[in-house]
Formats: structure tokens, sequence, C-alpha cells
């Protein structure tokens, strides 16, 4: 009988503030500041949108970057500061830039706002403070409480580019499940707890953890790897798409590999589910989080996905991390180099 693993710290309460923080992601002044910024922004001759960001605000653009699929103008997410030292032939006054930086403290992305303005290109920065180097950087600035509102915001932020070039036929139902989106999200909190509890229980003394998510679950994979695992826990992890997973990092997989598998239900699940059935037959610690088990109370079916992708890239993810913390003992706070030394 296998023994169970006592916490080394207690698991994290989900924040009294969880549901006000998203019911301010999308208020009446916010929809009027982004409606102003692209109004101003889009034009005509608009050739390029570009998403810019570091870390994890480079890769949460990814449920974003599923809504704007549809744009009839390009979107390209790129690191802020490859986006600098690039300098894309689009980028001036016919191209749009949204940044995003959470706590507004990313030097790179400081320089790519400042960068892109130079350049004569519209600039719309997505972050919690005000005042912070980014911050001081931009002109048009909307703000959001927490990385569940972010993701919320980023969402309405892409409906309304896409409203802005006629792409709007689920605007006004995809608008009004933002501004009341909270029982979606805290609902698939406490429908998955037991689930991600158990994940974190199995996979924290792992050497390593593969992380596979697909299409705009991708972005949620390098997130819960790249920024919980590696970056908050000193953790060794692999984050790989679904479908690549199969052209290469499978190779790896010897009967005792752990395995964490984020399936959505857009139009990429094929690949998961492809994913899980390799998996199932030559891998015995597989663990699945899927989206189409959780009942996003206020969410219409024709908009499951959308929303779907935008709970499962940060409270799911963000409520796992606090099961790794719990377990590790090792606080989410922390770190070794980041804001410690020069780099």
């Amino acid at each position: 009988m296998s023994q169970v693993r006592q916490l080394l710290r207690p698991l994290g309460d989900i924040p009294e503030t969880f549901r006000a923080d998203l019911d301010q992601a999308v208020t009446p002044e916010i929809e009027a500041q982004v409606t102003a910024f692209v109004n101003k922004a889009l034009k005509p001759t608009t050739r390029a949108i570009y998403l810019v960001g570091c870390g994890g605000s480079l890769f949460m653009f990814g449920a974003m970057r599923f809504v704007l699929e549809r744009s009839p103008i390009p979107v390209v997410a790129m690191n802020a500061d490859e986006f600098m030292l690039r300098g894309p032939a689009a980028l001036g006054p016919d191209s749009v830039v949204i940044a995003a930086s959470t706590n507004g403290g990313t030097p790179e992305t400081a320089r790519a706002v400042r960068f892109a303005r130079a350049a004569g290109a519209p600039v719309l920065l997505v972050t919690k403070d005000p005042e912070s180097l980014v911050a001081k950087e931009a002109a048009d600035i909307v703000l959001h409480r927490s990385v569940e509102a972010k993701q919320v915001l980023q969402g309405y932020i892409a409906y309304a580019l896409l409203k802005a070039q006629g792409v709007d036929s689920d605007f006004d139902a995809a608008v009004a499940v933002f501004r009341d989106c909270g029982a979606a999200f805290e609902s698939a909190v406490h429908e998955l707890d037991g689930r991600l509890r158990a994940i974190a229980e199995a996979c924290v003394d792992e050497p390593c953890v593969y992380v596979l998510g697909s299409g705009p679950l991708e972005g949620a994979a390098q997130t819960f790897a790249a920024c919980y695992l590696q970056e908050m826990q000193l953790k060794h992890a692999v984050a790989t798409g679904s479908g690549e997973f199969l052209h290469g990092a499978f190779e790896v997989i010897d009967g005792g590999v752990p395995v964490i598998v984020l399936l959505g239900e857009d139009a990429t699940r094929p690949m998961g589910e492809r994913a899980i059935r390799f998996l199932e037959r030559y891998n015995e610690r597989n663990h699945i989080i899927d989206g189409a088990t959780l009942s996003l109370p206020g969410v219409p079916k024709e908009l499951r996905a959308t929303v779907g992708a935008f709970v499962m890239a940060s409270a799911v993810t963000a409520r796992l991390a606090q099961h790794f913390e719990s377990y590790s003992g090792r606080p989410l706070t922390e770190r070794r180099y980041m804001w410690r030394v020069e780099y």
C-alpha cells in the first residue's frame, strides 16, 4: 500500500478577491479604453498585429491567438527582445502592437514598447501596475488584477480587434460571457482540485516532467513548464506541442515518464487525443486534464472551446502550481536568479 505524501506547506487558498478581480476585468470603462485604442490604431492600411512579451506573458497569448486566427490581418507573437532586434518590416504606423507584462518589470518589454512607439506603431500595454517600468514607456494602458483577469481582458481585446475588422459574429455573446465569467473560472478550480492535487503528488519528486498542449493550450503547457515548474519550483520540465510530441519527444517514453496533457475542446483536440492514445499504450505515468469535463456555468456551448482555453491557461495551471508548492515546500514567490542578479 503506497504511503500518502505529507504536505510541506499549507495549500494556498483561492484568493478572496478571485471573483472580484474577474468582475473587474471587463468593465464599461475598460471596454471604452480598448474600443478607443482599436478605433485609433486599426486602419484600412494596417498590415500586421504583433503580440509582444516575455516568458509567461508571451506564452499566455496562446488563447488570445486562438481567437485572433479569424483576423484578416496577420497576427504574430514574438519575444520582446527578438521583436526589437529583428525589427519586422511591417512594424510602423500600419501595424498594431499589443504588449503584455504582468507586473510591468520586464526590461525587454519596456525596450520593445519604446522601440515600437518610436517606429510609429500604436501600442496597447496590458499590465497590473500603471507606474511600472514598462508602463512608463506606454501611452495606452489597460489594467488587470490577476492572471485570470488578464486572460479575460486579452480575450476582450481580441474580440474588439475582430469587431473592428468586421469579423464579429459572436462579439456580443463573447463579451456578455467575459463580463460575468467569475463562476466559470472559480468552478473549474473546485471541480478539478482533487485531480490537480493527485497530479502534483505523483510528479513533485520526479526528475523531469513533460507537459503537452495543442492549439490555444500549447502556450499554457509552456507557461506551466517554464514559469511554474522551472522558474518557481526549480524543477526540470519540458513543454511540447501535442502534435510535435510525436515527432521526437515521444522517443523518451519508456513506460515511467510523467506526462501532463492539457486537453481542450478546440479544433486541435484530436492532436491531444492522438498523443493520449500513444501514451496509454506505451506509458503508465499519464495525467490528463480535460477541459471538456468542466461545467463552465454561464458559458454557451459555442463558446466553451474559447472560454475553456482561457480558464485552463490561467486558473487551472495556477492552481496546479499551488499544489506543487504545497508538496515541494518551495514557495512560488522565490527565485534563484530572477530579480536577484544582473542577467
